[in-house]
């Protein structure tokens, strides 16, 4: 399969214009391509009758261009029909001078490592537009909607840690230069990661500490520094067999200040230019700081741009608060039968679903979830005497189930009806969402514990009622009475 090169878009979106590399999957049952450079760009088939170039494989509903496949083609470089591309005014028109013709694909090492990353990213479940929303919603605890450097490292640091991502991504090097090259050139000049950069700043971060492995393979002298001879034998391990003199020609290339050692920052712009020559290599923006930066964020958040003022309606702070008054309650007897006759009001000892809806709607609007709701109730009358009411001895077990299966749902925003299933992998990851760090044979251990049968699977019910347990203990034992 070659390579296919887009060229001609001006103004809005000319971010099309790039080489997509063939990645090894199909996707809708074709071909697909990945931007050489690194950045969320790809081109692929919509299933239906459109070649489209967008940030994410997906049904290519969202995109920046699309062209018309009547006939079935193999590419879109066989598509006669011109490229339709969105304008500034938003208005789709066609543009005649767009063109997608094939090119040789590229052998270099470092494009081949570029290639491999949409494969590593969706192992670890980072392209799929869901678990993207989860991750983010993990790493924006206030839910304003941007996000610093420190709570970045820290999301890595916790996922490393977990098992959840590979060790190598835990790279202070790597997650600078991650962070500025997201701010600074696929981003808007602030100081933050804000939701629409998330997808590319993962990109970044993978794509960053995969060079610094390289980088460090390289610098056999431990010194984050490179000379001369580390660069030549470096190179040739890596594949890429130079003689002297043309090894010393790359050196010099990179080395621009002629001090006989390359840095980290100067080995990535070195790359950047391997794989994507194109590009404009007088100004890096994610190599060059940026002086501007609080300038961009005061401009579009106003002066107070730091505080909590962009604000979503829920987020992981308002649960971890809530979260502290609930288990607080469980050791609280006077607290509990407060709540109890409230919910109780005619004393009969029984309260109903709608009753449940009520006082929640009333008190606690933050697990105001149908869905969720529902579930806790059927797990606290399923682990009851089985009938349709909850009593009194089990009010307690009701209000862990409301909080924790609240939690959950908003955390993974829709579920997929009963069935929903998660195999040894996903339960990790959702282990990592909630910053239950367990080593990889503890998650086996505990997976194995719920998925009784032995059969490899368990329903994400099983998985929040587990998690509850884990989380409030205290909400299943000493039943009021």
């Amino acid at each position: 399969m070659t390579a296919i090169q887009i060229s001609g878009r001006n103004g809005r979106h000319s971010l099309v214009n790039d080489t997509y590399e063939p990645l090894d999957n199909l996707h809708n049952k074709k071909p697909c391509w990945v931007a050489r450079s690194v950045a969320p760009r790809y081109l692929f088939h919509s299933g239906k009758s459109r070649w489209v170039i967008s940030k994410r494989l997906d049904d290519g509903s969202k995109c920046w261009a699309y062209v018309q496949d009547s006939g079935g083609s193999a590419d879109p470089s066989q598509v006669p029909q011109n490229w339709q591309c969105c304008d500034d005014d938003g208005q789709w028109r066609q543009d005649n001078n767009v063109r997608a013709q094939p090119v040789a694909q590229s052998n270099d090492q470092f494009v081949a490592l570029r290639k491999s990353m949409a494969k590593e990213m969706k192992k670890y479940g980072l392209t799929d537009p869901q678990d993207l929303k989860v991750l983010w919603k993990r790493l924006d605890y206030n839910g304003n909607n941007i996000v610093s450097l420190a709570e970045i490292d820290k999301m890595v640091v916790e996922l490393v840690a977990g098992g959840t991502w590979p060790a190598y991504l835990n790279c202070k090097p790597a997650l600078m230069r991650a962070y500025k090259k997201t701010i600074l050139k696929d981003g808007d000049g602030d100081d933050w990661v804000e939701k629409k950069e998330f997808h590319a700043l993962l990109l970044n971060i993978f794509w960053f500490a995969k060079l610094f492995q390289q980088f460090s393979a390289i610098d056999t002298g431990a010194d984050r520094r490179i000379d001369l001879r580390e660069f030549t034998a470096g190179m040739s391990s890596l594949g890429l067999h130079m003689d002297a003199s043309q090894a010393q020609a790359e050196f010099q290339k990179i080395d621009t200040n002629g001090g006989g050692q390359v840095l980290f920052v100067e080995f990535c712009a070195y790359v950047r230019n391997r794989v994507n020559p194109d590009a404009h290599s007088e100004f890096d923006a994610d190599i060059v700081s940026g002086e501007q930066a609080g300038r961009h964020m005061r401009a579009k958040h106003g002066h107070a741009a730091t505080r909590d003022l962009v604000v979503q309606k829920k987020d992981m702070s308002q649960f971890d608060k809530l979260e502290g008054k609930f288990k607080a309650a469980m050791n609280d007897k006077k607290q509990l039968l407060k709540w109890w006759h409230e919910l109780d009001f005619n004393g009969n000892n029984i309260v109903s679903l709608a009753e449940i809806d009520k006082w929640v709607v009333e008190n606690y609007p933050l697990l105001n979830h149908k869905p969720a709701l529902m579930r806790a109730y059927k797990r606290t009358i399923r682990e009851g005497n089985g009938d349709d009411w909850v009593q009194k001895k089990e009010f307690k077990a009701l209000l862990g189930s409301l909080f924790y299966f609240n939690k959950i749902f908003w955390i993974f925003n829709e579920i997929d009806g009963d069935d929903r299933r998660l195999d040894v992998d996903e339960f990790k990851r959702c282990l990592a969402m909630f910053s239950c760090n367990m080593s990889d044979g503890e998650a086996r251990s505990e997976f194995s514990r719920i998925d009784k049968n032995g059969g490899g699977i368990i329903l994400f019910d099983e998985f929040c009622q587990w998690f509850t347990m884990k989380s409030c203990p205290q909400a299943f034992q000493d039943a009021i009475q």
